[in-house]
């Protein structure tokens, strides 16, 4: 009998795209690095587009696709093969964009090319370049998934077993279901010198009641003075919706408590949007601000309240590009 082939274990690579301050001013494509995943060789590129007046990129784009002068077998092996990209905070160890596969079309027709855009302002104000190295880092994960198969009702496959035992559920992991994140801000008035009107800085992301969730600031806004937003970063076709409770503490510009709100996070609705129209009526306080969201995701009745929380926190430091360079 011969032996089925296996699929290749996950491969996570962190690469680090060094001389930042020449890449945004470079019109050339950079090839950052290059992987070998399941006998295909996969290139890690940035590509800065959109040049201002000052010879800046606006945008970054940082993608992972199939080298195809190198490729050892045919194309037909890269089927199922799962791709996520991650840009990470100065630290190098905190997700603060993120972009991956769809696994509901990697089917045959796949192009084999995932991309992520980003605002080359918007990368810098949500302190993802380090300024000491001169860098910012890339998370990249590859991974092989398995092909849906179509299937039976799980009733009529347990009839139609020999001994006819029923499959129990395994029970579901014990997650944080509430937990809080902090969110600080060094430099208020260095931001909105970054970033124009409607550009955010993110948080790092951070996870409460089995899903992944993020901060979006917007300093200023053709809207309003400032707003922040809560954002769930789980992809709509792989997550079921998700109640939450929950309420913001501001410190430092403003002192501010407000008071707890709920919202239903569905693939239609994957931000809540708050308004910060006090921080500009306010006095300056060390130029700082310090956002406190406290969360907790509505249980359904049967899952047991004695679950742990957790605490987590990121920092924003702003960085100017005409400062950097």
């Amino acid at each position: 009998m011969g032996a089925s082939a296996s699929r290749p274990a996950p491969m996570t690579s962190v690469v680090r795209v060094r001389r930042y301050s020449k890449l945004v001013r470079s019109p050339e494509l950079l090839l950052a690095h290059q992987l070998l995943f399941d006998d295909l060789y996969w290139d890690v590129r940035v590509r800065p587009m959109s040049f201002d007046e000052e010879g800046l990129a606006e945008d970054l784009v940082v993608s992972v696709s199939i080298n195809y002068r190198y490729r050892m077998h045919t194309l037909d092996s890269a089927v199922g093969t799962y791709v996520s990209i991650e840009i990470l905070d100065a630290t190098g160890k905190h997700t603060v964009f993120h972009i991956e596969s769809d696994r509901a079309t990697i089917q045959e027709h796949t192009n084999y090319m995932l991309g992520l855009s980003v605002s080359r302002r918007e990368l810098e104000a949500s302190s993802c370049v380090c300024a000491r190295y001169d860098e910012f880092t890339i998370r990249c994960t590859m991974e092989k998934k398995q092909q849906p198969e179509k299937k039976l009702p799980r009733l009529l496959r347990n009839l139609l077993k020999s001994n006819t035992v029923l499959e129990l559920e395994p029970p579901p992991p014990q997650v944080a279901m509430a937990g809080s994140h902090t969110l600080t801000i060094d430099s208020i008035s260095k931001l909105k010198a970054v970033l124009q009107d409607d550009e955010y800085a993110y948080s790092t992301h951070f996870a409460v009641g089995g899903s992944t969730w993020y901060f979006r600031f917007c300093p200023k806004s053709y809207k309003c003075t400032s707003c922040l937003y809560l954002v769930r970063a789980n992809k709509a076709a792989e997550a079921p919706a998700a109640t939450a409770e929950f309420s913001f503490q501001l410190e430092g510009v403003v002192n501010f408590e407000s008071n707890k709100m709920r919202h239903t996070f569905d693939g239609d609705n994957r931000k809540f949007y708050f308004k910060l129209d006090s921080i500009a009526d306010s006095p300056m306080h060390d130029d700082r601000l310090l956002v406190r969201c406290c969360l907790a995701v509505v249980m359904p009745e049967e899952i047991p309240t004695t679950v742990p929380t957790c605490r987590t926190e990121s920092v924003i430091t702003p960085l100017l590009s005409a400062m950097h360079g």
